[in-house]
C-alpha cells in the first residue's frame, strides 16, 4: 500500500455504498415485514369470521384446512423479514472487518471479497457484496498468507492467489482505520483486540480467528472433534463460533438451535457465553450444567449433591484422610471398571434382582413368580429392561381381564349378602371389583416399576454383592473401605453427586426413565467444556443420553480440579463415544495473558509443558506480604483502588474456596464497594467482586488479586493446578497476597 490516504478515499467511496445498499434493502425488508403482518393479521381475521370452530363439524374442519397455508406462509414471511432486519441492522453497526483480493487460477483478474458477520447481496446484479466469515471463500482469510491458496468449495477445491489482505476497524457504522496484513492475522490488530478491557460477557472473535482455530472451526469430517489447549487459548471461542458455522451449513445438514447443547461448567458460565450466538447472528444455543441432565432422571423428592457442592467440599476438606478417601470413592465410582460393574449388574438384573411375587385372582394361583421370571426371560429383541416389564404386565393384565367375566358374578352375591349396601348391588359390586384391580395392579407394580436408586443402594448395602458381579475387573486396593465408605453415605436422605451420577447411568442402562432419554434424541451436536473435570462414567451417560450426537469436546488438562489428569483423558473420551471418525487438535498458545503474566503462571505446570505467549507485555505479577491478616486487608484494597484508577473495569479477588470467600467479603464490605459472587448469581463482573477459584473456571478478568498464597492454603498437588487456574484468569494484571509463610510452589 503505497499511499494510505489515496486508497482510504477509495475504501471509504465503497464503504458508502455498501451501507446505501444495507439501508435500501433495510427499508424493503421493513416494509415487507409491515406487510407479512398485515396480511397474518387479515388471514387470522378471516378464518376466524368465515371458518367454523367446532372440532365436531367435519365441513367447519374442511374449511380451517384451507387457512392453514396462507397461515404458514405469511408466518415464513414475517419469519424471513424479521430475520433480514436483524442482519441489516447489525451490518450497518460494522458491514465487514476483511478483504482478501483473490484471482482463481487460469483468471487475470482479481476479485475483491469482502468479509463480515453476515452475508449482502446486490439483488439486481446477484452479486456477492460481502461474504459471510463462514462462507467456503472466507477461510482464505484465515488460513493463508498472501500468494498461493486454496478453498474448498461445494463443488470442490478452488485454487488461486491472495493479492492483498486488508483489515478494517469499523465501529457503531464509522470506518476508523484499515491496515495490509501480510500473515494471517496482523500482531497490531489483535495486540489491539486483546488490550482492551473485559466485559462481563464473552466477546466474538470472528476478526481474530487463527488459522488452527479456523480448522477446528469448520471441521464436517469428525464426529468427535477435541481439543486440548492451554488456558486462554480460545478453546470456549472456538467451540462456539464452531456452532455458528455448523447452523450455517447446506440445507441437508443445517442445525437448528434445538438440535444442540452446551455443557458448561457452571451457571455463572452459563451467563459468560451467553452474548456470543446473538452476536454472529445466530439464536442462542441451550446451555446446561451435567446436574441439569442428571436431575431430569429422578423424581422430584430425590435430592442430591451438585457438583459444585463436591467440588466445593473437596478444596475445603481439612482433613487430609478423610480428603484422600472421598476423592479414591469418588474416582472408583466414576471409573469404567465401576461402569462395566453396573453393566453386569443391570444384565443380572432380570434373573437375580427382581422380587417377583405370585399374582392370585379369584381364588387361584395365576401366575407363581417363576413364571414370571420365565416369561421375562424369554423374551427377545432389543428392548430395555423397563420395556420388557411394561409387556409383562400387559400380559398379566389381559389373562385377569379374561377372568374378570367370571369375577363379577361372584362379587354381585357377595354385595347382596353385605347389609351396608341393601340396594345398590350392582354399584357395590363395581366399587369391590375396582378395590380388587387397585390392589392387584400395585402388587404387580411393586416388582415391574424399577426403582434405580433402591437398585443402586442394593448393590453397595449388599455384602459381596458387588465384588461378585467385579470378576475380572481391576479394583481399588482398598475397596472394602471404599464400601464401608459409600455404605455409611447412603445411609443419608441426599445422594452424593458420584452415587447420582451411578444411578443416572443405571436407570439408561435398564430404560427405568425413557422420558429422559426420549428428550435427547434429536440433539445433533453437544459441545461439552471444561472436560478434563469429567470422568469416564460422564462420557458413559453423555453416549447414552445423546445416542443421535456428534461431539465437540474441549479441554486443558492442566485445569483439573482436584485430580489429575493427562492425555489420556483424550483416548479414554475416544474409547468410550466409539465415533467413526475422531481428532484431537493441540492448542499451545494463550492470547488471554499478557507474556509475564503466563510465564509466572506456567511455573504452576510440569517442566515439559509447551506454551506459546501472544507478544503481549504487561506489568510483571507481584508477590506481596503482610504481617497480619488486617495489613493484608488494607494491601487488597490499596491493589483494587490502583486497578481501578487505571481504568480496569473488572477487578477479581480470587479465593481457594467459598468459605474464605466469604469469610473476607465479611471484613472488606463496610471498606470498599465491593461484591460476593455466589453460584447461581446473575453474572456482572464490572467492578470490584470477590469469588473463588471453582467459580473463576473459563472466566477472565482485567486485574486479579489471588488472596492467601500461603503454604498452608496450597500445599498439594491439587492445589498447585489450582494457582495455574486462579493465575491465568487475568489478561492485565495479576498480584498474589498472603501472611505467614509464602506457599512452596510460588
Amino acid at each position: 500500500m503505497e499511499n494510505y490516504d489515496d486508497e482510504l478515499k477509495i475504501e471509504l467511496a465503497h464503504y458508502n455504498e455498501i451501507l446505501r445498499m444495507i439501508r435500501m434493502q433495510l427499508e424493503v425488508a421493513k416494509k415487507n415485514n409491515s406487510k407479512s403482518e398485515k396480511d397474518l393479521r387479515e388471514t387470522n381475521r378471516e378464518m376466524w369470521e368465515n371458518a367454523s370452530h367446532s372440532t365436531d363439524d367435519f365441513d367447519g374442519a374442511v374449511g380451517l384446512s384451507q387457512f392453514y397455508q396462507p397461515l404458514a406462509s405469511n408466518s415464513f414471511a414475517l419469519e424471513t423479514s424479521a430475520k433480514k432486519i436483524q442482519l441489516f441492522e447489525r451490518l450497518l453497526q460494522s458491514a465487514y472487518f476483511a478483504r482478501i483480493d483473490f484471482c482463481c487460477e487460469g483468471e487475470n483478474v482479481y476479485e475483491k471479497v469482502y468479509i463480515g458477520r453476515g452475508t449482502l447481496f446486490n439483488d439486481i446484479e446477484t452479486k456477492i457484496l460481502i461474504y459471510d466469515w463462514r462462507s467456503p471463500i472466507a477461510s482464505l482469510f484465515y488460513r493463508f498468507e498472501t500468494g498461493s491458496a486454496y478453498y474448498d468449495a461445494p463443488g470442490g477445491r478452488i485454487t488461486g492467489d491472495i493479492g492483498l489482505k486488508r483489515q478494517y476497524e469499523i465501529k457503531r457504522g464509522v470506518l476508523e482505520y484499515f491496515f495490509d496484513a501480510n500473515v494471517q492475522i496482523a500482531d497490531e490488530f489483535l495486540r489491539k483486540m486483546l488490550s482492551g478491557n473485559t466485559s462481563s460477557k464473552m466477546k466474538t472473535i470472528v476478526e481474530t480467528i487463527q488459522k488452527d482455530q479456523d480448522i477446528a472451526i469448520r471441521d464436517m469430517t469428525h464426529d468427535l472433534l477435541m481439543v486440548q489447549g492451554i488456558a486462554g487459548s480460545g478453546k470456549t471461542s472456538i467451540a462456539l463460533h464452531r456452532v455458528a458455522y455448523l447452523k450455517y451449513q447446506g440445507l441437508s445438514s443445517r442445525l437448528k438451535s434445538s438440535d444442540i447443547i452446551i455443557l458448561s461448567p457452571n451457571t455463572l458460565f452459563e451467563q459468560y457465553i451467553s452474548n456470543v450466538l446473538p452476536e454472529l447472528g445466530e439464536e442462542e444455543v441451550k446451555s446446561v450444567v451435567f446436574d441439569d441432565l442428571v436431575a431430569g432422571s429422578f423424581p422430584d423428592e430425590t435430592t442430591f449433591q451438585s457438583r459444585y457442592n463436591q467440588t466445593e467440599m473437596l478444596i475445603s476438606c481439612g482433613d487430609s484422610s478423610e480428603k484422600e478417601l472421598k476423592k479414591q470413592t469418588m474416582a472408583f465410582k466414576m471409573s469404567r471398571a465401576f461402569s462395566e460393574i453396573l453393566n453386569r449388574y443391570a444384565d443380572s438384573m432380570a434373573a437375580s434382582h427382581i422380587d417377583f411375587t405370585d399374582i392370585k385372582y379369584d381364588g387361584k394361583t395365576v401366575f407363581t413368580r417363576q413364571d414370571l421370571k420365565d416369561r421375562l426371560l424369554q423374551m427377545k429383541g432389543n428392548m430395555s429392561l423397563a420395556v420388557k416389564l411394561s409387556h409383562l404386565r400387559h400380559h398379566i393384565f389381559e389373562e385377569i381381564h379374561e377372568m374378570r367375566k367370571d369375577r363379577m358374578p361372584k362379587l354381585l352375591r357377595h354385595a347382596r349378602k353385605d347389609p351396608h349396601y341393601p340396594y345398590d348391588w350392582a354399584e357395590h359390586a363395581r366399587e369391590l371389583s375396582i378395590e380388587e384391580s387397585t390392589r392387584l395392579a400395585n402388587k404387580v407394580d411393586g416388582f415391574i416399576k424399577l426403582n434405580s436408586v433402591a437398585f443402586y443402594k442394593k448393590l453397595i448395602q449388599t455384602d459381596g454383592l458387588l465384588l461378585s458381579l467385579s470378576e475380572g475387573i481391576e479394583l481399588p486396593k482398598n475397596i472394602d473401605e471404599i464400601l464401608l465408605y459409600s455404605k455409611e453415605l447412603l445411609t443419608g436422605s441426599m445422594l452424593e453427586n458420584e452415587d447420582a451420577l451411578a444411578v443416572t447411568y443405571l436407570q439408561l442402562l435398564i430404560g427405568a426413565n425413557n422420558e429422559s432419554t426420549d428428550m435427547y434424541k434429536h440433539i445433533r451436536q453437544v459441545v461439552v467444556d471444561e472436560a478434563q473435570d469429567y470422568y469416564s462414567l460422564h462420557f458413559e451417560i453423555l453416549k447414552r443420553l445423546f445416542p443421535n450426537a456428534r461431539y465437540t469436546v474441549l479441554g486443558d488438562i492442566n485445569q483439573t480440579i482436584e485430580k489429575q489428569e493427562n492425555m489420556g483423558l483424550y483416548d479414554r473420551i475416544t474409547e468410550i463415544m466409539q465415533p467413526k471418525s475422531a481428532s484431537l487438535m493441540v492448542m499451545n498458545k494463550s492470547f488471554r495473558c499478557t507474556k509475564e503474566i503466563l510465564s509466572f503462571s506456567m511455573q504452576f505446570l510440569d517442566d515439559d509443558t509447551p506454551f506459546e505467549s501472544f507478544n503481549r507485555s504487561g506489568d510483571v505479577p507481584q508477590i506481596i506480604k503482610a504481617s497480619t491478616v488486617n495489613l493484608l486487608d488494607e494491601k487488597l484494597i490499596e491493589e483494587a483502588i490502583y486497578s481501578k484508577n487505571q481504568g480496569y473495569g473488572s477487578i477479581g479477588i480470587i479465593c481457594k474456596d467459598v468459605q474464605e470467600a466469604e469469610t473476607l467479603y465479611s471484613r472488606l464490605k463496610e471498606k470498599i464497594n465491593i461484591h460476593l459472587v455466589h453460584s447461581g448469581d446473575n453474572l456482572n463482573t464490572t467492578g470490584v467482586f470477590i469469588i473463588p477459584i471453582t467459580m473463576s473456571k473459563g472466566l477472565e478478568f482485567d486485574s486479579v488479586l489471588i488472596y492467601g498464597v500461603d503454604k498452608n492454603h496450597y500445599h498439594s498437588v491439587d492445589d498447585k493446578k489450582l494457582l495455574y487456574i486462579a493465575s491465568t484468569r487475568a489478561l492485565h494484571r495479576l498480584n498474589l497476597f498472603y501472611t505467614g509463610e509464602k506457599s512452596l510452589f510460588i
